[in-house]
C-alpha cells in the first residue's frame, strides 16, 4: 500500500486516498476518518475554539472539517436561552406586573406567607425557562442544519452534518452576544403601568409588548442583531468554503437564504425571537 492509497476497514481492500466511500463494499472512508478523529472538548477548549474561530476563521475551519463535536454548539446554545429568557423576564418587569402569592397557616390573622410574583417569576426563568427554550431551539438547530446541509450539498458542497453543525454550532456566538446585549436595550426600553390589583388583560399586556418593541431603543436593537446575523453569515460561509470546497458564491447563497428566511420569520414577525 503507496502513500496515494488507503485499506478499507470493513473490507480491507486497497483504496484509493481521495476515495470517500470504498467502491468494494461500500464502507463510508471519510465518515470512518471524522469519527475517528472527533474528540469532546473540554469546557476552556470550547471557548478556546471560539476565539480561535473568529481570530483565525480559514484555519479553524480546516480544522473543524476533521475534528467535529457538539458539546460546543450546546454550551451557546444554552448559554443563549438564559439570555434570551432572562429578556422576557425583563419585559415582564418593565411591564409592571407586581402580584403577590398569599400562603395563609391557620388564623389569617395570625400566620401568613406572601412571595412576590416577581420572585416567583424570576425563579422560573433562571431554572425552567432556558431550559425549555434550550430545548426548543436544539430541535430548531437540528432541522434548520439538516435543511441547510442538504441545500449547501446541492450547491456542491462536499460538507457532512456533523461537519455543518460543527461550523454553524460556532458561528452562533455574535446572537449570543447579541442576545445578551439586548437584556440591557429592553431595560433602558419603556415600561408599562399594567397595576397590581386584579387580573390583568392579556390584550394589554400584549398591547404593552407591541409598543416596547416598536419602540426607537427596540428598534436599534434589532438593526444589531441583523449586525450579528451577517457576521454570522460571513463566518459560516468561511467554513463552507474551506470545508465544503464551495465557491464564494454558492457558499455565500447556501448560507445567506436560509438565515434571511429564518431572521424574517422569527425577528420581524416576532414568531419566536
Amino acid at each position: 500500500m503507496s502513500e496515494s492509497t488507503q485499506k478499507c476497514p470493513s473490507c480491507s481492500e486497497t483504496v484509493p486516498l481521495e476515495y470517500s466511500v470504498c467502491p468494494f463494499c461500500g464502507f463510508g472512508l471519510l465518515e470512518y476518518e471524522l469519527k475517528k478523529f472527533s474528540f469532546k472538548p473540554k469546557l476552556r477548549e470550547v471557548f478556546i475554539r471560539i476565539y480561535s474561530f473568529f481570530r483565525r476563521p480559514f484555519e479553524t475551519s480546516e480544522e473543524f472539517g476533521v475534528a467535529t463535536e457538539s458539546k460546543g454548539t450546546n454550551i451557546l446554545l444554552l448559554i443563549f436561552s438564559l439570555f434570551l429568557s432572562l429578556r422576557y423576564y425583563v419585559v415582564i418587569l418593565k411591564a409592571n406586573l407586581d402580584y403577590e402569592f398569599v400562603v395563609i397557616i391557620g388564623n389569617a390573622d395570625a400566620f401568613h406567607i406572601s412571595l412576590s410574583m416577581g420572585l416567583i417569576l424570576f425563579l422560573l426563568t433562571l431554572f425552567l425557562m432556558p431550559l425549555i427554550v434550550w430545548i426548543i431551539y436544539k430541535l430548531l438547530f437540528a432541522l434548520g442544519t439538516w435543511l441547510m446541509s442538504k441545500f449547501a450539498n446541492m450547491l456542491g458542497s462536499e460538507t457532512t452534518k456533523k461537519q455543518y453543525r460543527t461550523i454553524i454550532g460556532y458561528a452562533i456566538t455574535p446572537i449570543v452576544i447579541g442576545e445578551f446585549l439586548g437584556i440591557f436595550f429592553t431595560l433602558i426600553g419603556p415600561s408599562g403601568s399594567l397595576g397590581s390589583t386584579g387580573g390583568v388583560n392579556f390584550d394589554a399586556f400584549a398591547s404593552y409588548v407591541t409598543n416596547l418593541y416598536t419602540s426607537p431603543v427596540m428598534l436599534v436593537f434589532k438593526i444589531l442583531m441583523i449586525i450579528m446575523w451577517v457576521i454570522m453569515i460571513i463566518y459560516t460561509t468561511i467554513g463552507l468554503r474551506v470545508v465544503g470546497k464551495m465557491n464564494w458564491v454558492s457558499a455565500a447563497i447556501s448560507t445567506t437564504l436560509p438565515i434571511a428566511i429564518f431572521v424574517y420569520f422569527f425577528y420581524f414577525l416576532n414568531l419566536f425571537g
